[in-house]
């Protein structure tokens, strides 16, 4: 399986919060689903809402080729302290990501990807390094 996610944007710690999370998946995807022959491309945006920038999925059947792609506010997202950014970019991101992976036509194209395995395996990997929490953990440093 070809797995990336990348980040766009204009402040707070997201592009932080992602390159650590990237760290944590890619290798534990490759080494689990690279017999999969698709593409899921996350995109995390953080910008101001004054870009009215739109969040949304987009499967192309001819490359296989499943992109996430959502939009948080800059103006939230800078107000909050780095634990609290990293919990509310997992949950989003987790919502995102079953909504893409529930693509009708990306499921009839992959039926040797367990979707439910797939998302838990996310979620355990990263939980086992701090991500899909349950609650901010406020006993952590408080950094913004």
């Amino acid at each position: 399986m070809d797995f990336f996610l990348t980040t766009d944007t204009s402040g707070a710690r997201v592009g932080e919060l992602a390159s650590e999370l990237r760290h944590i998946l890619y290798p534990e995807i490759e080494k689990k689903y690279s017999g999969i022959d698709a593409k899921i491309g996350i995109v995390i945006r953080c910008l101001p809402n004054s870009y009215n920038r739109r969040s949304f999925t987009r499967y192309l059947n001819v490359k296989n080729d499943l992109t996430i792609d959502f939009c948080v506010s800059l103006e939230e997202y800078k107000n909050l302290y780095k634990i609290e950014q990293k919990f509310e970019l997992g949950k989003i991101l987790l919502e995102w990501l079953n909504k893409g992976l529930s693509n009708k036509n990306f499921l009839k194209n992959n039926p040797s990807l367990n979707v439910k395995d797939f998302i838990n395996d996310i979620e355990n990997w990263g939980k086992e390094k701090g991500w899909f929490v349950d609650e901010v953990d406020y006993s952590q440093e408080l950094e913004f």
